[in-house]
């Protein structure tokens, strides 16, 4: 690279946010022929099973964000493993239990692009070079798995969501729906303001249940992925340089050919499929009104339950059977499961 710029190897760590006495330590490594990252903290000792601490690991009691007796497991193994090691560990099978549960529900097939997007927040796994948390919002085709450029670096305030949609509205077109979570910045005014513009139905996830929207949480995790690959040894970076770096992420994974797909890529699904609707403001009109008739149905049998709850998990069934009947979405039952289990979409 110094070749190539004719720059200094201290400008290039300037320009790479790459701090000069780590570059200087990992020079002196090279010379001596000797690791050239090593882990930090002290080295462990005393050796382990991998295979009983991990059945350890799941006999914790997992929630959805953490794992009690986690810290007391570390201390049973804290001269052999790491405390960043276990907690990694104790992170992949909170999610790998988590996967399980979902897929002992019903499973949700999206069969036709352009009809429903989905929009989420969440934040990356390491900090910028100032310290500071690195955001990303990611919003994809449900349908193809088509990944818009994402919103990358500071935390987005809903007038910049905002202005963000209506900008990949006009370019690719509105589409039906949108599902979000109930983040604030996600239900701000102004983003309110540019849905009812183009028509587009609001689709909120219910309070605290993260598989309501679990495709656009597979769709973060597997950014955050390739993300992680993309940055490489530029992991401290700030956070006006991420977004490239997620923008060629997202690209790589919209390129990327999928079974799930029929072997074909996001890209050619969303912008070459023949099942991809348009809709216009009328017919989008007309949509919303049968929805609402189903609503006040559901709500008339639901008449032992009120409330805002109760109208939006009316508003979440009307819209499920709105889109079977229409084969944008097929849904699929886990045999082994209960029939009585609420529907993944309106629970």
């Amino acid at each position: 690279m110094r070749e190539k710029t004719g720059m200094s190897y201290r400008d290039l760590c300037s320009a790479l946010s790459v701090p000069w006495s780590s570059f200087s330590r990992w020079r002196g490594r090279i010379r001596k022929d000797t690791v050239l990252v090593k882990r930090p903290g002290p080295k462990k000792v005393e050796p382990f099973d991998p295979a009983v601490l991990r059945g350890e690991i799941h006999s914790l009691d997992h929630g959805s964000k953490r794992s009690a007796g986690a810290s007391k497991l570390y201390g049973c193994y804290r001269e052999g493993v790491s405390r960043r090691d276990l907690s990694r560990m104790v992170r992949e099978v909170r999610h790998d239990l988590w996967v399980g549960q979902r897929k002992s529900l019903r499973q949700i097939e999206w069969l036709r692009p352009g009809v429903v997007w989905a929009m989420d927040a969440t934040e990356y796994d390491q900090r910028a070079a100032d310290g500071e948390k690195i955001h990303l919002h990611n919003t994809q085709d449900l349908g193809s798995r088509y990944k818009f450029l994402p919103m990358a670096g500071g935390y987005p305030v809903g007038e910049e969501i905002a202005g963000y949609l209506a900008d990949k509205f006009f370019r690719f077109g509105p589409p039906l729906l949108l599902k979000r979570d109930n983040g604030g910045n996600m239900n701000h005014l102004a983003v309110n303001e540019v849905l009812s513009e183009f028509f587009i139905l609001p689709l909120n996830s219910p309070a605290y249940y993260a598989p309501y929207n679990g495709a656009i949480e597979e769709s973060q995790a597997e950014l955050k992925k390739c993300l992680r690959e993309k940055l490489g040894l530029a992991s401290s970076c700030s956070r006006e340089q991420i977004e490239p770096y997620a923008e060629a992420a997202v690209h790589d994974l919209n390129h990327r050919l999928r079974g799930c797909l029929g072997g074909k890529t996001s890209c050619q699904v969303f912008f070459h499929s023949d099942s991809k609707p348009s809709f216009s403001k009328r017919e989008r009109r007309n949509i919303y009104d049968r929805l609402m008739e189903k609503v006040e149905n559901i709500l008339a049998e639901m008449s032992h339950q009120c409330g805002q709850a109760a109208k939006e998990s009316a508003w979440r069934i009307a819209v499920e059977f709105w889109l079977q009947s229409k084969g944008v979405i097929k849904v699929h039952i886990n045999p082994k499961v209960s029939p009585h289990l609420t529907p993944i979409l309106a629970p």
